[in-house]
């Protein structure tokens, strides 16, 4: 069998990515919703046999905590598929490059950031900072920054971002934070979905975040980074192609 040229069998195992992430968000929902909807039913259930049969109290009461877990894992996984399917959707929308000032994003984001995290410190470049960049994307990547920003820093989240011009004409967009940080050596594997560093409990999430912006930046044929220290605050940046104002 004659091998495939290299860039046919990329773009064949790009379609056959892309269409696993449309069959997971298409498909799994209709089950998660039955789960999802006879869980409570269950629970009436339990709770009549349980009036019913007073000895069976101890049952029943095993049997609504069963219950319980199966909703929020349903719930749980719902999420999941959700985020899956905001990523495939990033991965395939139709892009409309121009120029865009990053800058004047960020400072449409404040608002409903500050609600959010109202003790939260945002200090933003002086000057317009032109990507080309879908305006659209680049707001969804900036809000997934700016919002991983303020939550990994809580309480009181001092946030930064700077711009560095680079060669030929592509800038340094960076999101500097006061926060937890984290093992350096873990940084790959944060661009991946799912990926946490962090107990649940401590920041909720489900750790797709990054993944989309990744997914995002490199369909403008940008590049992202990360770097952390335990205890020493993270900074990710942008490496994205410049635009004329």
């Amino acid at each position: 069998m004659t091998a495939l040229p290299a860039a046919q069998e990329l773009a064949l195992l790009r379609q056959q990515h892309e269409a696993l992430l449309r069959a997971i968000a298409h498909d799994l929902p209709a089950p998660l919703r039955h789960i999802q909807s006879f869980a409570p039913l269950l629970v009436e259930s339990v709770q009549e046999l349980a009036a019913a049969a007073p000895h069976a109290q101890e049952a029943a009461a095993d049997a609504l905590e069963f219950a319980q877990f199966m909703q929020q894992g349903a719930q749980r996984m719902g999420q999941m598929v959700q985020a899956l399917a905001e990523l495939s959707r990033a991965s395939r929308a139709t892009l409309t490059p121009q120029a865009v000032d990053a800058v004047a994003l960020c400072r449409q984001l404040l608002p409903t950031l500050l609600l959010q995290c109202p003790q939260a410190g945002i200090d933003l470049p002086s000057q317009p900072v032109w990507l080309q960049a879908d305006s659209r994307a680049l707001t969804q990547v900036l809000q997934q920054l700016l919002a991983n920003a303020c939550k990994f820093s809580a309480p009181a989240p001092l946030v930064r971002v700077q711009a560095e011009p680079l060669a030929a004409g592509r800038w340094r967009l960076s999101v500097q934070d006061n926060g937890v940080g984290f093992d350096p050596a873990q940084a790959g594997q944060l661009f991946q979905p799912f990926a946490r560093l962090h107990r649940e409990s401590q920041f909720p999430g489900l750790g797709c975040g990054l993944a989309l912006v990744q997914v995002l930046a490199m369909r403008h044929g940008a590049q992202a980074g990360i770097t952390a220290q335990p205890g020493g605050g993270c900074r990710v940046s942008l490496d994205w192609p410049g635009a004329d104002a």
